[in-house]
């Protein structure tokens, strides 16, 4: 999504996660770098893992490139999950919100919450959209 107001600036990205960006060390660095990099930037990202046929947590990666140590909000060995990152400033200091969410093949997505600035979050409604999606491309 990008601000309306002083020209085109991106201000909110949603990421979904391929086979691709997960077969090889070096794309996962890559994609993790990617959303670490948009956070840095002050940029509201959402990414979607529904990658079933390789391991990972892409979520993990980008935590470890923010420096936090510490778990990823999600049961351990959750390979498939939605997160929303919001970068907030609070008392001068830079945080990253995080709103992870466990998934399973066969269960509902969550709505979650994707950031427009500090005052506006929108919520994005996995579920609606995806049978929204497959209604319009008669897939279901």
């Amino acid at each position: 999504m990008y601000a309306a107001e002083g020209g085109a600036r991106l201000v909110a990205a949603l990421e979904l996660v391929s086979p691709a960006n997960k077969d090889r060390e070096a794309h996962r660095r890559a994609f993790a770098t990617k959303c670490a990099g948009y956070l840095a930037q002050g940029i509201a990202v959402i990414v979607i893992d529904v990658v079933t046929s390789r391991g990972g947590n892409l979520h993990a990666d980008v935590l470890r490139l923010l420096g936090r140590t510490t778990g990823t909000g999600l049961p351990d060995g959750a390979d498939l999950y939605a997160v929303a990152y919001r970068p907030v400033v609070r008392d001068r200091a830079e945080q990253i919100e995080i709103w992870p969410s466990a998934l399973a093949v066969g269960s509902a997505l969550p709505t979650l919450p994707l950031a427009l600035n500090a005052e506006v979050c929108l919520p994005i409604d996995l579920e609606a959209t995806y049978t929204a999606a497959c209604q319009r491309r008669r897939l279901g």
